[in-house]
């Protein structure tokens, strides 16, 4: 495993625990004293629906319960929905997940790998530090730059800019705020519980720097559709699997762990080449309705909203089945990414 942010981490608990100890597993991370710093770029946002595709893993070190999404769309229209999710402290709860894998027989270190090769009996990996490592299957887990793609793999997932504040603001404790706007190019804006107040990002450059306590910024990697090359495999952001809907990575990456790592204990990396593009986390109408976003203006960002600018719901799903054929692709995205984006 190289990598160990969510996909990584879970990566390594997975194969460690479904092989029962029959694959010796290696987690190597690059990141020591910036950890934390680095996985706290992050709206840090997952749904208690994540959880059951990824038991028997938990929720930990849960910082805010949410209880409301509300969207903020042109023209005034404000729809609030029940939600049920949480705000983790994400390097802790990478921590807790990688204790669980070291509890199941996963073995870890820091080692900032530079060099991927093929070998006679799979591939060859060796750090900056000197030491080498070989392996019978690869797991790249290594970031929207990731190595093991650029070595082993063709082409690369698109790049969404982003960036995001920390303030000193009052913020909803149990409540995600989105704001829709032309401006987004496709994105949004989104404002989230922070224990220093509140957090606030948006796509890189789209609206002015707020007053704030830190700056962070990150690429989202989406649209890449090439996971398996041979034994060796990407998953999470370097597999480009965050979802440009929901801009959601975390359950995404570690679902798709959890995928990888079955087929790796059944003795082939084609069924997690197989069964992911099938996957709701995997639908390519998120790509598409992404890219029909980023061509609409207000005006339209309004109308594809207007059927539902009383609240989601049967008579609005019907209102909106009779605004023509546009949006439908659109509202299909928006379904799914409400369910399994996040």
């Amino acid at each position: 495993m190289i990598g160990a942010g969510p996909a990584g981490a879970a990566a390594a608990f997975f194969i460690s625990r479904l092989s029962e100890g029959k694959l010796s597993v290696l987690s190597l991370e690059k990141l020591d004293k910036n950890f934390d710093r680095y996985h706290h770029m992050c709206g840090e946002a997952l749904s208690e629906k994540a959880f059951e595709d990824l038991q028997p893993l938990e929720p930990h070190a849960v910082r805010f319960r949410i209880r409301r999404a509300v969207e903020h769309w042109p023209g005034n229209v404000v729809i609030e929905t029940e939600a049920d999710g949480c705000i983790i402290d994400r390097p802790e709860f990478l921590r807790h997940v990688l204790g669980r894998a070291k509890k199941e027989g996963c073995h870890s270190e820091v080692g900032a790998v530079v060099e991927i090769s093929r070998g006679p009996n799979g591939y060859l990996v060796r750090t900056r530090e000197g030491r080498e490592y070989s392996a019978k299957y690869l797991v790249g887990a290594d970031g929207w730059n990731s190595l093991v793609r650029r070595t082993l793999f063709q082409g690369g997932p698109s790049l969404l800019w982003a960036e995001q504040f920390i303030t000193a603001a009052k913020a909803d404790q149990d409540a995600m705020h989105f704001y829709y706007d032309q401006r987004y190019r496709g994105g949004y804006r989104w404002e989230f519980p922070h224990p220093a107040g509140k957090r606030v990002g948006f796509t890189r450059g789209a609206d002015e720097r707020p007053a704030h306590l830190e700056r962070q910024g990150r690429p989202i990697p989406y649209g890449y559709d090439q996971v398996v090359c041979g034994d060796a495999c990407l998953i999470g952001d370097a597999a480009g699997q965050a979802n440009p809907i929901t801009f959601g990575g975390i359950r995404i990456g570690m679902a798709a762990a959890r995928v990888a790592a079955e087929a790796i204990v059944n003795g082939s990396l084609e069924e997690y080449a197989r069964k992911w593009p099938r996957s709701p986390y995997a639908s390519p109408l998120y790509v598409r309705a992404f890219d029909s976003l980023k061509r609409m203006d207000n005006g339209e960002l309004y109308r594809s909203v207007r059927p539902f600018r009383n609240g989601y719901g049967k008579l609005s799903g019907l209102r909106a089945l009779l605004n023509g054929k546009k949006y439908r692709e659109l509202y299909r995205a928006y379904d799914l990414g409400a369910k399994w984006g996040w």
